[in-house]
């Protein structure tokens, strides 16, 4: 490659939004100071005019991200941003903790595996393994999953409260859509108690393949040392399975979540 060209290739950066990084010089003003600060000194900081660092914090006030002292005017970083902090750090070590277990469930059940947390829009995918047959193309990291659809939402629909669900669930009755997308009239007619009793009573939630894209999935709760779910395992598997029979399947994969769960400091 011509010098000249290696050259532009090596300088050419991915497109940004401006108004981003510059949001993120007020934040990063916050974070490194362990007291609230006042207006001025966060735009001085900012390097921008104290009217528009007074714009941009008003946004992130409304989300949440910062807050203002109500006698002083000065602020801080709000309940969002420690949330996000703590996220990050629960769910980078949630990965590195759940790694070797997962593995060994596929590799014992060579069905695909994988590990979901609860995100803002619900049941999030932050960790997978593909089984000897792929899945749904559609479920990669990153994925957000249905509450009523799928085994992994359902799990976390008999352990987290109303606050959460509520809204979620009512637009899932109105679109009725499995996992493949396609309608579903039994969606629209599922007791949330019904399946948060079955999940409780089996320690584990089961869907089968006419919700799942062709595919028999079952997921068990992960809980912290506060007893509290903090995620989810799944198995997505062909029907009929390659390997092991459902119930074994199933019974590896309570156990796996308990184990999990207790390398997580809770106990039974």
């Amino acid at each position: 490659m011509p010098t000249n060209i290696k050259t532009l290739v090596e300088k050419r950066e991915p497109r940004r939004i401006k108004s981003i990084e510059v949001g993120f010089r007020i934040l990063r003003a916050l974070e490194q100071e362990q007291r609230k600060l006042p207006l001025k000194e966060i735009a001085a900081r900012a390097g921008m005019p104290a009217s528009n660092a007074y714009l941009y914090l008003m946004s992130f006030v409304h989300e949440g991200m910062v807050e203002q002292d109500a006698a002083t005017g000065h602020y801080s970083l709000g309940a969002f941003a420690i949330q996000l902090g703590a996220a990050s750090l629960r769910q980078s070590s949630l990965i590195e903790i759940a790694k070797d277990l997962l593995t060994g469930l596929r590799n014992e059940t060579r069905n695909s595996v994988y590990l979901s947390v609860w995100g803002n829009r619900g049941p999030t995918i932050v960790f997978k393994i593909d089984g000897d047959e792929y899945g749904p193309l559609g479920i990669r990291v990153g994925h957000v999953l249905p509450l009523l659809a799928t085994a992994t939402g359902r799990v976390f629909l008999s352990y987290i409260g109303d606050d959460f669900t509520t809204s979620l669930v009512e637009q899932e009755r109105v679109h009725s859509a499995g996992l493949n997308g396609t309608f579903n009239d039994r969606i629209r007619n599922l007791v949330v108690s019904d399946i948060a009793d079955e999940v409780k009573t089996n320690g584990y939630a089961h869907t089968d393949a006419s919700l799942s894209g062709g595919y028999a999935a079952s997921a068990a709760p992960v809980f912290d040392q506060s007893g509290r779910i903090c995620a989810a395992i799944t198995i997505l598997r062909p029907e009929p399975g390659l390997s092991l029979p459902a119930k074994g399947v199933n019974l590896r994969l309570v156990e796996t979540a308990r184990e999990l769960s207790a390398k997580l400091g809770w106990v039974a």
